[in-house]
């Protein structure tokens, strides 16, 4: 077949999770046209520059708890892109001169690649991890609701052929008719499937993006991390602090290396992001998380503590940290017991199945 994959660039969860999709395509003889912004255009022309690659743009968009901030939206200076009609236009150029009309797109979270699929009239598969919040009652608490996502997914994709997410974790909350989501398993890059922990007494992998929203300051996480000097703390962070205590060490935003430092650590402290809690799911590490305030990491947080694979909070202390760092063994075992994590880590293949059934099911209707 002749597929568009759209890759949403807002950080590299995204790019992460198409990574195995894009290869697994490759692999079944796809004939495949990438439509990238920002990071996910980076990573995908470093790794797969055999892959035509569209770079185009999209907006920056603001939330609120339980919905969307217009204002904010159209304040912000990112959405004063001239470039963007043109990318757009361009990209479409580019389709048309390789497929023609192509038989199928595929968009996690990127809503050009969308609107291509409805400007050329063809099937539009969406593949992400938030299309379940659209597809079940997912419940609200403490102030948090998926409204800001079902109104993001409703402007990004209000037609689809077929709408499937990713998820760690099983669903048990009722479906909304109006917008059938399968949900499958989730996906791991190549370079964690497969990969046999090894844990090394008292280290610790940190993941807290200066661009993240946490509260606290990197100087004062880190000066934490610096009173509990039986730890090593790996801190994967794009930035520098003046006082560096001797068991912290500061590394860039490099995948081979967090990925390394995963699977040796016997706990993890980041945000609550899908793709991390997959992996560190996977590996079998105990996480302490920190999640975003917003509907997504909330609910991932609540997710990890009632299974008691980790424990979460809105700010890090000595004493919330001591204590989950004296309970490792508690969340392992709990890894090994609970049932609400899915059991499998094939959601590509999982997903690569159904959309080669597509045709199939198209020419017998």
């Amino acid at each position: 077949m002749k597929i568009i994959l759209g890759v949403c660039g807002f950080g590299l969860g995204h790019s992460t999770r198409q990574r195995p999709v894009l290869e697994g395509l490759l692999a079944r003889g796809h004939d495949v046209m990438l439509v990238t912004n920002d990071q996910s255009h980076d990573v995908f022309t470093r790794h797969f520059p055999q892959v035509p690659n569209a770079q185009v743009y999209v907006p920056v968009i603001h939330a609120t708890s339980d919905g969307l901030d217009f204002s904010a939206t159209a304040d912000d200076p990112r959405n004063d892109q001239p470039r963007a009609h043109r990318a757009f236009w361009t990209a479409c150029g580019e389709v048309e001169r390789r497929f023609g009309t192509p038989d199928l797109v595929i968009s996690d979270y990127d809503m050009v690649s969308a609107q291509i699929a409805y400007l050329f009239g063809v099937p539009l598969v969406t593949l992400d991890q938030q299309s379940k919040f659209l597809g079940y009652e997912c419940p609200s608490f403490d102030g948090f609701t998926p409204g800001e996502h079902r109104r993001r997914l409703g402007y990004f994709f209000p037609k689809a052929a077929l709408r499937v997410a990713t998820s760690f974790f099983t669903l048990d909350y009722p479906p909304v008719p109006e917008f059938p989501v399968m949900v499958i398993p989730p996906i791991l890059g190549r370079d964690v499937a497969g990969r046999d922990p090894a844990p090394v007494t008292g280290e610790v992998t940190v993941y807290l993006s200066t661009a993240s929203h946490v509260i606290q300051r990197l100087e004062e996480i880190v000066a934490l991390f610096g009173q509990l000097t039986d730890h090593h703390f790996t801190c994967f962070v794009d930035a520098d602090v003046e006082h560096l205590p001797a068991n912290v060490t500061l590394r860039p935003g490099s995948r081979s290396a967090f990925v390394d430092s995963l699977s040796r650590s016997e706990a993890v402290v980041s945000t609550a992001g899908h793709n991390l809690i997959t992996e560190a799911a996977y590996l079998r590490v105990p996480m302490f998380l920190v999640p975003f305030h917003h509907y997504e990491q909330q609910l991932n947080a609540r997710i990890v503590t009632e299974s008691g694979i980790g424990c979460a909070a809105e700010v890090l202390t000595r004493e919330n940290l001591s204590a989950f760092l004296g309970s490792l063994d508690h969340h392992r075992r709990m890894r090994q017991q609970t049932t609400r994590l899915f059991p499998t880590y094939d959601g590509d293949r999982v997903f690569l199945d159904l959309v080669e059934q597509m045709p199939r099911e198209r020419a017998e209707t």
